[in-house]
């Protein structure tokens, strides 16, 4: 396969248990460990309810990250059953006064706490 970062020719190893499965990996691992998942879970006590977000890199990389849907995929499907809480996806968030606003608005119009899953937290 090809990495769509590096564009560097790269091989998966495989065992005799997932021989013939045909996983599509976009990634190297040179590229992964140079652009590396970094999951960060912050709590925000809001005033009648709270806020988890959960950030999934560290820095904002100037890289594609549409690449990373199946660790995306799994966060988000860890994170959807939960009772009591309304989840939003965002690219990125800059937390701020306004933004903490509008999110405690947000949590009381749903009547529910809120998880915001987002690539990155802008400073």
């Amino acid at each position: 396969m090809k990495c769509v970062y590096c564009h560097e020719r790269f091989y998966i190893k495989r065992g005799i248990l997932d021989l013939f499965k045909s996983d599509k990996e976009y990634i190297c691992n040179r590229c992964y460990k140079k652009y590396p998942l970094d999951i960060r879970i912050e709590h925000i006590q809001l005033d009648i309810y709270e806020c988890m977000v959960v950030s999934i890199f560290k820095a904002r990389y100037k890289i594609d990250y549409n690449y990373y849907f199946k660790e995306v995929g799994k966060i988000y499907e860890s994170l959807i059953n939960r009772k009591g809480y309304t989840l939003m996806f965002f690219d990125s968030v800059k937390m701020d006064d306004n933004v903490f606003e509008v999110l405690d608005g947000i949590s009381k119009l749903n009547q529910s706490n809120l998880i915001i899953l987002t690539y990155n937290i802008l400073e």
